[in-house]
């Protein structure tokens, strides 16, 4: 295996292994946010659409050249199935070249897909700890809300009964009036963003499906080419 196919089968490993770790359920969005907004990532995430165009380039110019090699291994020996007057030393060494094509195809096949799958999850993972932080601000802002909700009207019954026969404290009363209103608009504000919040719940769990089914499809795509790999083997 030249050197160029032992990096793109490095790859391949490192790409299963993160995916691997990316798939375990007890390491949060969270988590791997805080893990993204190291210093180190940080300073790789200036440049990480170069890199993701760099390693996509690569991996589409192997398996264009992967495809050419099955394509002429692939004539050779239908050529020599034909004459029949081929060594057979010389019809193994086609089929050596044609097995090593094929592997080589699927080996950048898988590559390619890997790699836009775990761009995909990145995104969403990220996506998702932003979303769950957005929601727990907003349930804090709401529980907040209410619990001034529940003082101000406490304070309004409270001035209620003490402003009953007494025509100095009218002015106070009005006060309570507007405390009120400014109760009902912090009511609305609260319940607006309960809304934002379920709004918030269904998107990352439509983001968690989204995922997940994208997993599923991966395991698809393995388990439909391991099958080809051994019976080119």
């Amino acid at each position: 295996m030249s050197i160029q196919w032992v990096l793109v089968s490095g790859f391949l490993y490192s790409e299963i292994a993160l995916a691997l770790l990316l798939s375990l359920p007890f390491i949060s969005c969270k988590r791997w946010h805080r893990i993204f907004n190291s210093s180190f990532i940080a300073l790789l995430a200036a440049y990480v659409n170069w890199i993701f165009i760099c390693f996509l380039s690569g991996l589409v110019v192997l398996f264009a050249d992967s495809i050419r090699e099955m394509y002429v291994y692939t004539g050779q020996d239908k050529k020599m199935d034909m004459t029949g007057a081929a060594a057979p030393s010389a019809q193994e060494h086609v089929l050596m070249r044609l097995f090593r094509a094929q592997r080589n195809f699927y080996i950048t096949g898988i590559s390619l897909f890997l790699l836009i799958v775990l761009r995909t999850m990145l995104s969403r993972v990220s996506q998702v700890a932003r979303l769950e932080a957005n929601n727990e601000a907003i349930q804090k802002q709401a529980v907040s809300a209410g619990s001034m909700n529940k003082t101000l009207l406490e304070e309004n019954a409270a001035l209620k009964k003490l402003s009953e026969g007494k025509e100095d404290l009218l002015e106070d009363i009005k006060k309570v009036e507007e405390l009120k209103d400014a109760a009902k608009a912090a009511e609305r504000k609260a319940e607006q963003s309960k809304a934002d919040a379920d709004a918030m719940r269904k998107q990352s769990e439509n983001l968690t499906m989204e995922y997940d089914r994208l997993l599923v499809e991966h395991q698809k795509l393995q388990d439909a080419c391991m099958p080809t790999d051994k019976k080119s083997e």
